[in-house]
């Protein structure tokens, strides 16, 4: 500690043991602001994300985004964007979305992935990013306006259904398949056992790759947004739901999970 310093005080994640279903990759600023309060983070990945299993269908629907025959591109998860903008780049589109076609992300995270690669966003909700935060704030639609919806094979109708009833033709193109990767033997048992205090669930694939891998009773879970934790009640499990989609909301939902836990 430097001299002069005050140390932080502790918090109920000081000591504390916290396993984040993510790639370490996306995880990097988690791990690093639960390492600053005292704790513990192990991230690992229980999805992998593979190529759609129809790649002719998302190739025309990005060269028909590229063409501007789009009025809005929606992307639902960072994984969406990657896929347009690798097949984008792998087809030589320069730019990959034109200038005038409004692009919407549905939290913090897609949206900040898509700035990262230079691409403006005109759309965002605020607070927790669902496919309904994203309908409710997306302005009606004009005469014949035209929705893109690049998503995960699996994703369900409820976006699409929303813009649909706000007047948009909406096009929806598998992006990308999602496939469960088992846990390591280790980290299993560890979850079984009780050895991790709380688990960070950062989607509703991730929940259903948790499949036979139930955490030990007692242990806190915490949702990144209501959408997965609906996946994850469906499944028996009793989640917590950060407030906003970000790390400092896992963070903040952390501690007061754990300090409730704590006065139980």
């Amino acid at each position: 500690m430097t001299p002069g310093t005050t140390p932080s005080a502790p918090t109920a994640l000081s000591g504390a043991r916290v396993l984040v279903l993510r790639p370490e990759s996306r995880a990097r600023g988690l791990l690093t602001a639960l390492a600053e309060a005292g704790a513990t983070g192990q991230a690992v990945a229980v999805t992998a994300v593979r190529p759609p299993s129809d790649r002719a269908s998302l190739d025309s629907a990005v060269l028909a985004l590229a063409a501007g025959d789009y009025d809005w591109v929606g992307f639902t998860s960072v994984n969406a964007v990657e896929a347009v903008t690798e097949r984008a780049r792998t087809l030589r589109l320069d730019p990959a979305i034109p200038a005038d076609t409004r692009v919407a992300a549905v939290g913090p995270a897609t949206a900040a992935a898509t700035h990262a690669l230079d691409i403006p966003v005109d759309l965002v909700p605020t607070g927790a990013g669902s496919a309904d935060a994203l309908a409710e704030i997306w302005p009606a639609a004009g005469h014949g306006e035209s929705v893109l919806l690049p998503q995960s094979e699996l994703a369900d109708d409820t976006l699409v259904d929303l813009l649909t009833a706000k007047g948009f033709r909406v096009v929806r193109v598998g992006a990308y398949v999602v496939e469960p990767v088992p846990l390591p033997a280790t980290v299993a048992a560890d979850l079984a056992d009780g050895r991790y205090d709380a688990v960070v669930l950062t989607a509703g694939s991730v929940v259903q790759a948790l499949t036979g891998s139930r955490p030990a009773l007692g242990t806190v879970l915490v949702s990144l947004g209501e959408p997965t934790a609906r996946v994850a009640r469906r499944a028996g499990l009793t989640p917590v739901v950060a407030d906003r989609p970000t790390d400092d909301g896992l963070m903040a939902a952390l501690v007061a999970a754990l300090e409730e836990r704590r006065r139980r």
